[in-house]
């Protein structure tokens, strides 16, 4: 992380930021997570983005919502994103699912982006039949000093896990809440609906909504009209943060195409299309360019950045 050059995270134009984020994230209230920011759930993108830099040393993350035989755009294309950001300021990275949607991703990596092969090395594929034990070694093994579930269902009070359409996709997924007890580091969730792991944090604030909401808490939650969506919010604020732009080298469209090359499906309308959540493909790209166009401003060149320590992001948290 050698020339990295760090802003403090509370000051007053970073905090400012960090709203008009939150607020374009939420804008088109898709599933009424704009309305649970109304509500008073504000401040929570700037909170997540400090724990991830802070605890960005080895970052597990944990991504797939089965979608009928096939999985989800939405969460695949943020994971990956998430993991070709975290590595330009050194973090370490795992990428799990479980076993089907891990060799699709393996797949589709090479071609989604540029460290795209690099990244599919670090793939940890989850066998269901044997998911409690390794998920209990891949935790004494990787030692994540952070986790992060992006659209990954969650398992209700009942136990089972379900879509938004209310339809049991239990037998297609994980319980991934054992992560949460196996691991001894912050956790960070993002979603969009409900009804994914993390969700819990907000269950009196979802108690009137049409939704089977999800029951296990992260210790951080970003919320989003496209957990996608979050993703993109979540590193275009950790670049002001660390003034370098995290999101360039990633194109949204390249990712997504390689994707539904291996089968991924548009989580809403099931097809296999680039696009996520029923979208168009336009929208999705006009929200990246719009979160990208906000931070870039806070963001410098190598070349311009003074001389700093070798640990800038533990100096500046100091």
């Amino acid at each position: 992380m050698d020339n990295l050059v760090l802003d403090r995270f509370h000051r007053a134009d970073t905090m400012h930021l960090s709203a008009q984020l939150e607020s374009l994230m939420v804008a088109c209230n898709l599933r009424g997570m704009g309305t649970i920011r109304d509500s008073g759930y504000r401040g929570y993108l700037q909170s997540a983005v400090e724990t991830l830099l802070r605890d960005r040393q080895r970052v597990a993350i944990v991504s797939g919502f089965p979608m009928g035989n096939s999985f989800e755009t939405d969460g695949p294309a943020g994971a990956i994103a998430l993991a070709h950001g975290l590595r330009k300021i050194g973090s370490k990275v795992a990428l799990l699912g479980i076993t089907e949607y891990a060799q699709a991703m393996a797949k589709a990596l090479p071609q989604a982006v540029p460290d795209g092969e690099g990244l599919a090395a670090s793939i940890f594929a989850v066998d269901p039949k044997n998911t409690a034990a390794q998920l209990k070694a891949f935790s004494v093994d990787f030692r994540p000093t952070l986790v992060i579930f992006i659209e990954v269902p969650g398992s209700g009070s009942d136990g089972r896990y379900r879509n938004m359409r209310f339809e049991d996709i239990s037998a297609s997924t994980l319980e991934w809440e054992l992560l949460l007890r196996a691991v001894e580091c912050p956790t960070l969730a993002i979603a969009d609906g409900g009804n994914e792991l993390g969700m819990g944090m907000l269950r009196c604030r979802l108690e009137d909504m049409p939704i089977a909401c999800a029951h296990a808490s992260t210790d951080e939650l970003v919320i989003a009209d496209v957990s996608n969506w979050g993703a993109y919010a979540l590193l275009a604020q950790a670049s002001a943060c660390v003034r370098r732009p995290l999101l360039d080298g990633f194109s949204l469209a390249q990712c997504l195409q390689a994707l539904v090359m291996e089968g991924v499906v548009d989580g809403v309308t099931g097809a296999v299309t680039a696009t996520e959540d029923g979208l168009p493909l336009s929208r999705s790209l006009s929200f990246i360019e719009g979160v990208k166009a906000l931070s870039h401003p806070f963001c410098v060149s190598e070349i311009e950045s003074p001389a700093v320590s070798q640990d800038p992001l533990a100096e500046a948290l100091a």
